[in-house]
């Protein structure tokens, strides 16, 4: 059985028809459920995030069962996405002394056409906001996932 589950979840994470915002919610979901092997398929390789520490330490950051990503945009002509999570409480203040702040990923499409975690940041819930307002005016064509209905 668990040979299954670990096959179906690779499959689901190498699959081109997972949007940004599924990719960076399975990342998130694997990271918070213990199961950094899981999380680092959604991952490119060779980056940050496809590293099972940086899994276990994202999951020491966010401290929750889960996590919103209230704001995903895209554009695929260029294969660009970023993912910005709900505010949270930082486990350490950012050098400007704020103890909450928002997880920012950024996503790019292989040469495959499979969205993958390039990059996470945590950002000021200001900076964050900045940062969505600067891919709108660059990406004017972007377009925004709704967050997904449960």
């Amino acid at each position: 059985m668990f040979m299954l589950t670990l096959a179906i979840t690779f499959l689901s994470a190498a699959d081109p028809k997972l949007n940004p915002r599924q990719v960076a919610e399975g990342y998130v979901a694997a990271a918070l459920a213990g199961k950094p092997v899981d999380a680092v398929r959604f991952a490119e390789d060779g980056k940050s995030p496809a590293k099972p520490e940086s899994v276990k330490k994202l999951r020491e950051v966010i401290n929750a069962n889960a996590l919103a990503l209230p704001t995903v945009l895209f554009r695929d002509k260029n294969g660009y996405a970023l993912a910005v999570s709900e505010p949270i409480k930082l486990p350490k203040p950012l050098p400007d002394g704020t103890d909450r702040g928002c997880l920012l990923f950024t996503l790019k499409k292989s040469k495959d056409g499979v969205w993958l975690i390039k990059d996470i940041d945590v950002r000021s819930v200001d900076e964050a906001a900045t940062r969505v307002k600067e891919a709108k005016n660059a990406h004017d064509d972007a377009k925004e996932i709704a967050p997904t209905k449960s």
